[in-house]
């Protein structure tokens, strides 16, 4: 019986896993990614930190931290070139079934700011 309680549990964190799923498709490599609620004034932080977030890499961004059922989120991708890449206003709650792949951003050049 605590087995089968167990397993449910941890079924129930995956299937609702709070992170979003970045793949770059845009060609260059991406040196900055930002993700802040939408209602702060600033950025804050870069997520990447030392890494280099490679064209054709995909990268998970855990957002187990932040509060996702309400909170609207405001991500930015920023290139070698220093080319941007954002995306305003962004409800999580929109991306948090990962057995769906709802929360997967695909970022192509069509999104260049």
């Amino acid at each position: 019986m605590k087995l089968s309680l167990l397993v449910l549990s941890v079924l129930a964190f995956v299937s609702f896993g709070q992170y979003f799923e970045i793949t770059n498709d845009t060609g260059y490599d991406i040196y900055y990614v930002y993700i802040s609620y939408s209602s702060d004034d600033e950025w804050g932080g870069d997520w990447l930190g030392e890494d280099i977030f490679a064209d054709g890499e995909t990268f998970i961004f855990d957002m187990e931290d932040y509060d996702w059922d309400l909170e609207l989120f405001d991500i930015q991708l920023v290139d070698v070139d220093e080319d941007t890449y954002t995306f305003m206003a962004v409800d999580a709650e929109e991306y948090g079934a990962p057995d769906l792949d709802e929360n997967i951003f695909i970022v192509t050049l069509d999104d260049l700011d």
